[in-house]
Protein backbone atom coordinates (compact mmCIF):
# COMPACT_ATOMS: atom_id res chain seq x y z
CA UNK A 1 0.00 0.00 0.00
CA UNK A 2 0.84 3.10 -0.93
CA UNK A 3 2.25 5.31 2.18
CA UNK A 4 -0.50 8.30 2.63
CA UNK A 5 2.43 10.72 3.51
CA UNK A 6 3.66 10.43 0.10
CA UNK A 7 0.60 12.80 -1.10
CA UNK A 8 1.22 15.47 1.59
CA UNK A 9 4.67 16.05 0.15
CA UNK A 10 3.68 15.98 -3.84
CA UNK A 11 0.14 18.29 -3.09
CA UNK A 12 2.39 21.30 -3.69
CA UNK A 13 4.42 20.16 -6.73
CA UNK A 14 0.89 18.69 -8.41
CA UNK A 15 -0.67 22.29 -7.65
CA UNK A 16 2.12 23.60 -9.13
CA UNK A 17 1.74 21.61 -12.00
CA UNK A 18 -1.93 22.06 -12.65
CA UNK A 19 -1.65 26.05 -12.52
CA UNK A 20 0.66 25.82 -15.65
CA UNK A 21 -1.29 23.19 -17.01
CA UNK A 22 -4.36 25.88 -16.70
CA UNK A 23 -2.11 28.80 -17.86
CA UNK A 24 -1.05 27.12 -20.96
CA UNK A 25 -4.45 25.95 -21.93
CA UNK A 26 -6.21 29.27 -20.65
CA UNK A 27 -3.95 30.96 -23.28
CA UNK A 28 -4.09 28.59 -26.18
CA UNK A 29 -8.28 28.81 -25.56
CA UNK A 30 -7.90 32.63 -25.95
CA UNK A 31 -5.64 32.22 -29.08
CA UNK A 32 -8.16 29.40 -30.79
CA UNK A 33 -10.95 31.78 -30.10
CA UNK A 34 -9.08 35.11 -31.63
CA UNK A 35 -8.03 33.28 -34.15
CA UNK A 36 -11.79 32.29 -35.34
CA UNK A 37 -12.86 35.55 -34.75
CA UNK A 38 -10.26 37.44 -36.70
CA UNK A 39 -9.87 34.72 -40.01
CA UNK A 40 -6.49 34.19 -39.16
CA UNK A 41 -4.69 31.10 -39.43
CA UNK A 42 -3.19 29.70 -36.14
CA UNK A 43 -1.13 33.49 -35.59
CA UNK A 44 -2.83 33.75 -32.27
CA UNK A 45 -2.90 30.29 -31.13
CA UNK A 46 0.54 29.20 -31.36
CA UNK A 47 1.73 32.73 -30.15
CA UNK A 48 -0.52 32.83 -26.73
CA UNK A 49 0.22 29.21 -26.31
CA UNK A 50 3.77 30.36 -25.93
CA UNK A 51 3.10 32.91 -24.22
CA UNK A 52 0.88 30.51 -21.76
CA UNK A 53 4.12 28.24 -21.67
CA UNK A 54 6.26 30.99 -21.05
CA UNK A 55 3.70 32.15 -17.92
CA UNK A 56 3.93 28.92 -16.91
CA UNK A 57 7.26 28.01 -16.61
CA UNK A 58 8.31 31.08 -14.78
CA UNK A 59 5.14 30.30 -12.43
CA UNK A 60 6.30 27.03 -12.12
CA UNK A 61 10.18 27.71 -11.53
CA UNK A 62 8.69 30.44 -8.33
CA UNK A 63 6.60 28.07 -7.16
CA UNK A 64 8.83 25.65 -6.73
CA UNK A 65 11.84 27.38 -5.25
CA UNK A 66 9.01 28.80 -2.50
CA UNK A 67 7.97 25.38 -1.84
CA UNK A 68 11.82 23.68 -1.36
CA UNK A 69 12.65 22.95 2.89
CA UNK A 70 14.24 25.94 4.12
CA UNK A 71 17.33 24.73 6.54
CA UNK A 72 17.01 27.48 8.98
CA UNK A 73 20.13 26.61 10.77
CA UNK A 74 23.18 28.73 9.91
CA UNK A 75 26.52 28.01 7.75
CA UNK A 76 29.28 26.47 9.14
CA UNK A 77 31.89 28.01 10.53
CA UNK A 78 35.66 27.24 8.22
Amino acid sequence: MIDPSIWRQLAPAMALVSTMTGFILASALLGTWLDHQLGTDSIFTGGLTLLGLIAGAVYLAKGVRRTEPHDPSPPAAP
